[in-house]
């Protein structure tokens, strides 16, 4: 059976077991993601359903295509919602599922009935709990990075008192934030790929600290520098999972054609998150001065806030 047949089939199952289903193309992938993790390794259709680690992710690009292929087949459409979300829906008849599928077909049913299509984020974070190929992985994309984002979100702007979230136990503490970032520092992936990564990661790492120390004492800027520290963090995250796929854990062997346009990739986007960095780590420095001393002056939060606003820009 062709690849694209296979694949198009279990999408298809999904719209078989849920006809009314409206699902994201990222949702699609994650499904058919833990379909292929769940099936035995000896299962000739996991070898029909090539992925790779990227920005989000588990991606599929015969995932992708066979999507639009529906598409353009009209058994399934893409429509708008109001806040600007596509989702996928089914359009017309489905054709019967195969029987040689019957197994995978059986998984994907499993799945989709405990799938909520309003609150994928735990299903993703699940999957890189359980399958991502590195401990640095979940420990970064979603306990780090997902908890700075919402520290950030909860405390808005010109709110003062950042940190009065103590008894708030759905807000993570700086705290916990910084022992964090310091146990993914424990888990960089120790190949030659990832040496110059592993050097800029852990000079984030340091500005970090200091950035959070910021946070704890200055409540007029705290949002700021919270925000600086959140934009360098997704830069970061960025460059490493254009560097994983390149590894032999990060993708499935459909992908090694790819490994060299990969690797250019990955190392022009290293080329600028180093820089970066550093830029992050002067403005924390920087910041660092004008708030050390006990009274801080309304000049030099002036001064503070136009500087790190110049780096957000």
């Amino acid at each position: 059976m062709l690849q694209s047949e296979v694949v198009s089939h279990l999408i298809q199952q999904i719209y078989h077991s849920r006809p009314n289903f409206k699902l994201s193309k990222r949702a699609v992938h994650k499904i058919l993601f833990k379909v292929r993790a769940t099936l035995p390794d000896d299962d000739p259709v996991r070898k029909n359903i090539p992925f790779y680690w990227y920005n989000y992710g588990p991606f599929s690009e015969v995932v992708e295509v066979s999507i639009d292929t529906l598409k353009a087949n009209g058994i399934l459409r893409e429509e708008e919602t109001h806040r600007g979300k596509s989702l996928l829906m089914l359009n017309n008849t489905l054709s019967d599922p195969l029987n040689v599928l019957e197994r995978a077909s059986a998984i994907v049913e499993g799945i989709v009935r405990e799938f909520d299509p309003y609150h994928i984020e735990p299903f993703v974070n699940k999957i890189y709990r359980d399958d991502a190929p590195y401990e640095f992985m979940p420990l970064y994309k979603v306990d780090y990075l997902t908890l700075l984002e919402e520290y950030i979100v909860s405390r808005p702007a010109g709110q003062i008192t950042l940190n009065r979230y103590i008894e708030d136990v759905t807000i993570p503490e700086i705290d916990h934030l910084e022992k964090i970032i310091y146990d993914c520092e424990a888990e960089l992936i120790e190949e030659p790929l990832f040496d110059e990564f592993n050097d800029g990661f852990t000079s984030y790492v340091s500005g970090a600290g200091k950035a959070f120390d910021i946070i704890r004492k200055d409540e007029d800027n705290a949002h700021l520098v919270a925000a600086v520290t959140c934009k360098t963090a997704v830069e970061i995250w960025y460059t490493f999972a254009k560097g994983v796929r390149i590894l032999e854990k990060g993708h499935d062997e459909y992908y090694d054609n790819k490994i060299d346009q990969w690797k250019r990739e990955y190392w022009s986007a290293l080329s600028t998150m180093i820089p970066g960095v550093h830029r992050f780590n002067r403005t924390i420095r920087e910041s660092v001065c004008l708030t050390s001393n006990r009274h801080v002056t309304d000049r030099s939060k002036r001064i503070l806030s136009s500087l790190i606003e110049g780096y957000l820009s």
